[in-house]
């Protein structure tokens, strides 16, 4: 991790900088991918400014704290920064990907004779609907196929996504 140090119209010492920098490395426990961090401490009439940019492999986190002493508005700022990284981490901690109903079981079958695999059957049963509530269902689920008796034909058809990003539907013949 490269730390970046710089101030306006102050000057500050090599210990405090060391100091600084060992409390960002804390940081490092909660987010390994740190690339850099920069440091901006300003001085002004009655008030220090801490902000800090730590630059993740992902990720960006700002933050900016003021206060009469420039310690309390370094450790406000790493607080503040410890704070954004954990609420990401747990965010996608606690991500699931969306379901509109539970999974159809399914189940493997013994590979047939030669170099093939187990193929996955999955059944399910065809709801009766027109290919437009089937296009409207479909896109309401994450599915790759979407399987419905068609209403007009009273045939199976199968509604899927083609690599392109459209819809294709499969109809048998009469």
């Amino acid at each position: 991790m490269q730390v970046i140090i710089s101030t306006r119209g102050m000057t500050v010492s090599k210990t405090y900088k060391d100091a600084v920098t060992r409390k960002l490395a804390k940081l490092e426990r909660l987010l390994p991918k740190i690339v850099e961090v920069k440091i901006v401490l300003s001085k002004e009439k009655h008030r220090r400014t801490a902000g800090l940019t730590l630059i993740a492999k992902h990720r960006t986190f700002r933050s900016e704290e003021t206060a009469d002493d420039l310690a309390a508005a370094v450790d406000t700022a790493v607080e503040a920064l410890q704070r954004q990284v954990r609420e990401i981490k747990d965010r996608v901690k606690k991500h699931q990907p969306r379901r509109e109903s539970a999974p159809e079981p399914a189940r493997s079958l013994e590979p047939a004779a030669g170099p093939e695999r187990g193929v996955v059957v999955r059944q399910v049963t065809p709801k009766p609907m027109s290919v437009e509530e089937a296009v409207e269902q479909f896109h309401l689920g994450r599915e790759q196929f979407l399987v419905f008796t068609n209403a007009l034909t009273d045939a199976v058809n199968v509604l899927y996504r083609r690599r392109d990003g459209g819809l294709g539907l499969i109809e048998p013949v009469a």
